[in-house]
């Protein structure tokens, strides 16, 4: 019988010895830690130099350019389009733009209505093509709201613009 005790005793010690230790619990948080701060979307970019927000309005430093009598965008104003729609990405508070056309003087009324209708459609696209998911909507003026009313090349120069009017929400 004490061979059979000696047995079971030294079965039982190696089970004991073979059993995995007991995990410990992770540390408990120090109290008055103060939470994680959020790290930087590695990804975003500052807004451009050139373009910028003022009161209801998007201002850009130069004009955007079209080919003569058309509303084909030239290739000099796709940087400033980027700019205006890496500033829109930027700021989804702006929830609706009006991209607004303008001509100069020159030329019969109704042409350049539609002139300007259809290079304000032209740059509400590009925007929406370069990823602003903004409410846009575009609208030409034709020379109906001029800047300047003399009959100089600067004068014209000023005239032939396009606008960017962030839309204000209004209380319903």
């Amino acid at each position: 019988m004490d061979s059979r005790i000696s047995l079971i005793v030294c079965l039982i010690t190696t089970a004991l010895a073979c059993k995995p230790p007991a995990t410990a619990a992770p540390p408990a948080e120090p109290v008055g830690t103060p939470a994680p701060t959020a790290v930087a979307d590695p990804t975003a970019v500052a807004d451009p130099t050139d373009v910028r927000i003022e009161g209801d309005h998007i201002v850009i430093d130069r004009h955007i350019n079209f080919a003569f009598d058309s509303h084909e965008i030239l290739k000099d104003s796709f940087d400033l389009l980027d700019h205006v729609a890496t500033l829109l990405k930027n700021h989804p508070e702006i929830t609706k733009l009006h991209v607004i056309g303008h001509t100069d003087s020159v030329g019969n009324a109704d042409h350049n209505l539609k002139l300007s209708d259809r290079r304000s459609k032209s740059v509400m696209e590009a925007l929406r093509s370069r990823g602003a998911t903004q409410t846009i909507d575009a609208a030409g003026k034709g020379k109906t709201q001029p800047l300047c009313q003399e009959d100089t090349d600067a004068c014209h120069e000023k005239n032939r613009r396009v606008e960017f009017v962030i839309a204000t929400a209004t209380p319903g």
